[in-house]
């Protein structure tokens, strides 16, 4: 392995709905040069075939995201965000095999998760901007999904950074995330 390598980088921007991932996705996508791999564009081809939930559904996602990120990993593209909201009808297995399959290939994996408070998560749901990917907007829905314990699977690993988004704009949020992803340096590099 030369010292010049690309070491790829797969960064998880998670959270729940309304947190603003897809938003700040788009401006850390301006600020790093990484690919952009959204959410609702894996579920929207999946529900394309199956029913939201359904088994099929949800092999199908799982695969969609895993050939993706190998995809990835092998052209050795310098990085690849990808915007993921935890929810029950993913299974428990898939970020440690995600985590494992990046790990193997020779990439680094980011686990960054957004927050906000609960009242200004709620504010931001009926959002018109969140229709243009037909997403979560009812927040009467929201709260009984919450109380359902909807968004608490699969059981995400700690964060390397957490980024509150309550007060600071996407931009401000994306410039965090971009100074703290410094490229990883290589064993070669470092003895140098």
């Amino acid at each position: 392995m030369t010292s010049t390598e690309i070491i790829p980088q797969i960064v998880m921007l998670y959270g729940r709905p309304g947190v603003g991932k897809l938003t700040i996705a788009e401006y850390l996508t301006a600020e790093t040069g990484y690919s952009l791999l959204h959410n609702h564009a894996v579920v929207d081809l999946a529900t394309s075939l199956f029913p939201f939930g359904s088994p099929a559904f949800v092999s199908l996602r799982e695969k969609i995201w895993h050939l993706s990120v190998d995809h990835v990993l092998r052209a050795k593209s310098p990085g690849t965000i990808m915007t993921f909201a935890p929810e029950k009808t993913v299974t428990d297995g898939f970020i440690p095999s995600l985590q494992k399959r990046v790990e193997t290939s020779g990439g680094v994996m980011h686990l960054i998760e957004l927050r906000c408070t609960p009242q200004e998560l709620e504010s931001r749901l009926g959002s018109e901007q969140r229709q243009r990917f037909g997403k979560l907007r009812d927040v009467e829905a929201y709260q009984k999904l919450d109380a359902a314990g909807a968004f608490d699977r699969p059981v995400m690993p700690a964060p390397e950074l957490v980024v509150d988004t309550t007060e600071q704009t996407p931009l401000v949020s994306a410039r965090m995330i971009a100074k703290h992803l410094k490229p990883p340096r290589k064993a070669a590099e470092a003895e140098a």
